[in-house]
């Protein structure tokens, strides 16, 4: 029988609930795929591994907060790594998913896992199983209203200015500065991080934008001038980092 769970978030550095990291583990690259697939519209942290050996050095090292592991892997085994996982006390508690056939769920079992999931299995049944042991969040896509300082530059320099709204994929800039459509932009977006005992500080995060939109100013409009900037090409982590705030702002 599969033991109960109650996900408890971690502490980011926005001093809220932050994102989870999950280790894959399967000697078959299309099958750990797969799993990021459907793990693609959340915002957990994903790390893989394709052997046992190597899912004991990771959990030892960067302690997950969910293992999802196959049994039929050669050398160690989906069963024989969570019995080493499950054995040694810097990681034992770790939740541990092993991925197996229903002539194997006995097995897995014994060997101390937390919970199996059953081949074939889809979408939904993954995600199901994950949400057990793991807080996931969704990955926002609306904009929340927030100033954060950016300092950005253009082929015409380098200039300061700050936001009127930030969204997981871009920002409105509040700058008189007549930037065309398409200008490429620099930018270092500094995300405001909690008031603490040091004061209040920023932690600054380089993206790389677009000019899509151009608002000027108009007699009679309440409208800020400035520019509605696209992030291109943006890394994982910094995503993760601007969701993370986001979702922080979101539930103050």
């Amino acid at each position: 029988m599969a033991r109960p769970a109650a996900p408890q978030g971690t502490r980011s550095w926005a001093g809220e609930k932050r994102v989870v990291r999950i280790l894959l583990v399967d000697d078959i690259l299309p099958f750990i795929e797969l799993q990021k697939a459907y793990l693609k519209r959340t915002t957990c942290r994903i790390v893989t591994a394709r052997t046992g050996a190597q899912a004991l050095k990771i959990c030892r090292q960067d302690r997950p907060d969910l293992v999802v592991l196959d049994e039929a892997m050669p050398v160690m085994d989906g069963i024989e790594a969570c019995r080493h996982l499950k054995a040694d006390p810097i990681v034992a508690s770790v939740p541990v998913v092993i991925v197996t056939t229903e002539g194997r769920r006995e097995d897995c079992l014994r060997a101390g896992c937390d919970d199996v999931l059953i081949k074939p299995f889809d979408a939904p049944a993954f995600l199901e199983k994950v949400r057990r042991y793991a807080p996931l969040l969704e990955r926002l896509e609306g904009r929340i209203p927030v100033s954060c300082r950016v300092e950005f530059s253009a082929r015409t320099g380098s200039y300061t200015a700050y936001t009127r709204d930030l969204s997981p994929h871009g920002l409105f800039l509040k700058s008189p500065r007549p930037f065309a459509i398409g200008t490429p932009l620099r930018l270092v977006l500094h995300l405001p991080l909690r008031q603490g005992p040091a004061g209040r500080g920023t932690r600054p995060l380089e993206l790389q934008g677009e000019v899509r939109r151009i608002v000027r100013t108009a007699p009679g409009s309440n409208l800020l001038p400035g520019v509605g900037v696209r992030f291109l090409d943006i890394p994982s982590e910094t995503l993760l980092a601007i969701e993370e705030f986001i979702a922080a702002r979101r539930i103050r």
